[in-house]
């Protein structure tokens, strides 16, 4: 692209829905985001907990996602206090309970 076709895209307001282009009047239905279906655990979080749930260390899974370690700890703490456990092997089960892992 072109920095003058850049700015008119850029310029383009985006698409919004009115309810009376719906059929019937309803709402558009959209999929409920992961974090109201697993203990409010953000995505960042779930991929946290799916990587420490593998065995990872806070320092293999900072690597992999390309963050410090204190973050890693910051969501590792997070997803403690969501789920309500106080350690790896609490998280690990309940990733497997619900199937986090491949």
């Amino acid at each position: 692209m072109t920095p003058s076709q850049v700015l008119q895209a850029r310029s383009q307001a985006p698409l919004s829905f009115s309810s009376a282009s719906i059929p019937n009047n309803e709402e558009p239905q959209t999929a409920a985001p992961a974090s109201t279906v697993l203990a409010g655990l953000t995505t960042r979080e779930i991929e946290v907990l799916r990587l420490l749930a593998t065995g990872m260390t806070s320092a293999q899974i900072a690597e992999k996602l390309v963050i410090s370690i204190l973050t890693v700890n910051t969501h590792v703490r997070s997803i403690y206090s969501k789920l309500g456990v106080t350690s790896r092997s609490a998280a690990t089960r309940y990733a497997l309970e619900h199937k986090l892992l491949p």
